[in-house]
C-alpha cells in the first residue's frame, strides 16, 4: 500500500514538473521568437529609413547644381532630367567659368527609378560644349529618360525606393520619395521623406 501511494504521488510529481518544465520553455521560446521577429522589423525600418536619406541626400546634390528652368518634365514621376553646371564626372573641377566670370553650364543629368527600385543617374554633355547661360530649351535637349538609361557611365544612387516625385515651382523644386524594404514573414515596410532645395 505505501509503495502504490509512493508511485502514485512520485508520478504526480513528475508530471507536475514537466508540465511547469514545459511552460517555462515555451515561455522562453515565445520570447526568443518575438524578440527575433522584433528585431527583423526594426533591421528593415531601418533599412528603409537610410536608402530614402541615402537617396534624398543624392538627388538635392544634383538638384542643387541644375538649372530650374530645364527640369524635365516639369512634374516628374520616377524620372527627371535638366541641365547642371557641375562639370562632367570625368573632370575634377567643382565648376567652370567664363573669361566674365559667369558660371558655365557642362551637361544634362537624368535621374531615374528602374523596376527593382533602383535609382540611377547619368549624364551627356550639352550639345556645342558649355555655356554661361542655360537656353530654355537648350539645344539637344533630351526627349526620354531612355537617354540617360542607356549609358554605360549610370550610376546608382539609392536602392530600395517604391517611388519620386519631384515638382519645380520657381527656383524650387520639391521631392517627395517612398522607400520600401520588405523580409519574408514581415509586411513591407514603407518610408516616407519630402523635402524643397532652391536651385539656380
Amino acid at each position: 500500500m505505501k509503495r502504490r501511494r509512493l508511485r502514485a504521488s512520485s508520478l504526480a510529481e513528475a508530471l507536475v514538473a514537466l508540465s511547469v518544465f514545459g511552460l517555462v520553455a515555451g515561455l522562453i521560446a515565445g520570447v526568443f521568437v518575438l524578440s527575433h521577429r522584433y528585431t527583423r522589423i526594426s533591421q528593415q525600418v531601418s533599412r528603409a529609413q537610410r536608402e530614402a536619406v541615402r537617396c534624398m541626400q543624392a538627388l538635392s546634390a544634383e538638384f542643387c547644381r541644375g538649372a530650374s528652368s530645364t527640369f524635365l518634365p516639369s512634374s516628374a514621376i520616377n524620372e527627371v532630367w535638366f541641365v547642371s553646371n557641375r562639370p562632367l564626372e570625368a573632370q575634377t573641377a567643382l565648376a567652370e567659368f567664363d573669361e566674365h566670370g559667369e558660371i558655365l553650364w557642362q551637361k544634362w543629368v537624368g535621374i531615374w527609378r528602374q523596376d527593382d527600385g533602383s535609382v540611377f543617374r547619368s549624364e551627356v554633355p550639352l550639345t556645342g560644349g558649355s555655356r554661361p547661360e542655360p537656353e530654355t530649351p537648350p539645344p539637344g535637349r533630351p526627349a526620354s529618360i531612355l537617354t540617360f538609361s542607356t549609358l554605360s557611365s549610370k550610376r546608382r544612387l539609392a536602392s530600395a525606393i517604391h517611388s519620386f516625385k519631384v515638382s519645380v515651382d520657381g527656383r524650387v523644386v520639391s521631392v517627395e520619395l517612398e522607400s520600401e524594404t520588405s523580409n519574408s514573414g514581415n509586411p513591407p515596410t514603407r518610408y516616407h521623406l519630402a523635402s524643397s532645395f532652391l536651385v539656380p
